[in-house]
């Protein structure tokens, strides 16, 4: 949202209940200046009624004496009343007495009383006509109608400034701090909790709805997150699982269990290396099962698969687990790999496996017929100008060589 066309919450209110306001001081205030107008406007008639009630008497009095004089004083007293502009006295014999501004007459309003003999059943003596200055009478509704509204005014401003304060603490700010926290949460913080800053003891309002209705949707994101989270360590636990085994599978010989010749050519020049490096000892040993193909030939590969999986259990038992290891090399062919073993300590360790395959390798054929295997091994170890094929072919070599001079034996014998 463009934040030069933002309207806040408080300031829409604010101008409505203005609106609202201005039109109920108007009303308030048109209302108040009539009800004005009608009391002024009775004050004022009873005020005239009063001066000509006090002055009747006088007037009848001097009108009957026919004393001019005392007429012209009476009229003095009744225009000291601010508020007649113009006194007219006519008795009843067609004398005529007036007195103040002529030139009201026309523009103010005429109140005639009839003049009363002082003498009981003697009729009328003569008639009181008293021009009031309207200008007084609008003045005084003009200066109620304007006391009035400066008194509302004050008030609606009082109101409007205590409605602000309120508007912009209760509502106007909490809904800051809430657009605030949507607008600059990143997407890795979808669950940091909203901090809001509440009045103390402030009543429970639709705020803390909208506040609760975030914290909600922040639990339901955090539970979901953590569910997600679960569901990803679950699905990467089996994951590394399957990674392993499709590992395990692509190193490992499926039949013997062995390592393969793969994993040989890619972990051999790691020990070469080490070797070299550390200035260490590396013998291999490479050996053979005699007469395998007869096997195979007679009796069904399922028998040779039997012989190749009882003879990596053989020359499993002689290693040193975690050190040395096993490698089906192809066929019926196997390198075992020792690794900081001199040349005397792997012929033993060789000579160990050709003794257990000879006594302890026995499989059963049709008839229960015990089959006899025998195994023939020969042994190198790493000399300084040694690389991989040169090592595995000078074991190849020796194993030739036993198999050469009758099978079932270790070459060399002894070290060389």
């Amino acid at each position: 949202m463009n934040p030069a066309t933002l309207q806040p919450i408080a300031t829409l209110l604010i101008r409505r209940v203005f609106k609202w306001v201005l039109l109920c001081v108007v009303a308030f205030s048109s209302i108040q200046a009539w009800l004005s107008y009608t009391s002024i406007e009775k004050n004022f008639n009873a005020a005239v009624r009063d001066v000509a009630d006090t002055h009747l008497p006088l007037l009848s009095v001097a009108i009957w004496d026919i004393e001019s004089q005392a007429i012209q004083k009476q009229i003095g007293l009744i225009l000291k009343n601010t508020s007649i502009a113009y006194v007219s006295v006519k008795a009843s014999t067609g004398q005529s007495f007036v007195g103040g501004n002529v030139s009201l007459i026309a523009s103010g309003k005429h109140v005639a009383f009839d003049i009363p003999a002082p003498v009981d059943n003697a009729g009328v003596v003569g008639t009181l006509d008293l021009v009031v200055d309207s200008s007084i009478l609008r003045r005084e509704l003009i200066q109620s109608f304007l006391i009035v509204t400066i008194e509302v005014l004050l008030l609606v401003v009082l109101i409007l400034t205590a409605v602000v304060a309120i508007l912009r603490r209760d509502l106007e700010r909490p809904m800051r701090q809430l657009a605030t926290y949507v607008r600059n949460i990143q997407a890795d913080q979808l669950s940091s909790d909203v901090q809001l800053h509440l009045p103390i003891a402030h009543a429970y309002s639709e705020i803390d709805l909208v506040f609760e209705g975030f914290q909600i949707m922040q639990n339901s994101i955090k539970q979901h997150i953590l569910n997600q989270d679960a569901l990803v360590m679950e699905r990467t636990g089996q994951l590394e699982k399957v990674m392993e085994s499709l590992k395990q599978l692509s190193i490992t010989d499926g039949l013997t269990e062995c390592y393969n010749r793969q994993l040989f050519n890619e972990r051999m020049p790691g020990e070469i290396q080490r070797a070299n490096r550390y200035d260490r000892t590396l013998s291999i040993v490479f050996c053979d099962i005699d007469f395998f193909k007869t096997v195979n030939d007679q009796y069904g590969h399922s028998v040779g698969d039997k012989v190749l999986v009882a003879f990596a259990h053989c020359l499993k038992e002689e290693i040193r687990i975690d050190v040395d290891w096993v490698v089906r090399y192809g066929g019926e062919e196997f390198v075992v790999v020792l690794p900081e073993t001199r040349l005397a300590c792997a012929i033993a360790v060789a000579e160990r496996m050709r003794r257990r395959v000879e006594n302890e390798l026995k499989v059963i054929i049709a008839g229960g017929e015990s089959l006899k295997i025998t195994a023939s091994f020969g042994v190198a170890q790493k000399t300084e100008t040694d690389n991989i094929d040169s090592l595995v072919n000078r074991a190849d070599e020796w194993l030739y060589a036993a198999k050469t001079g009758g099978r079932n034996q270790v070459r060399p014998k002894k070290s060389v």
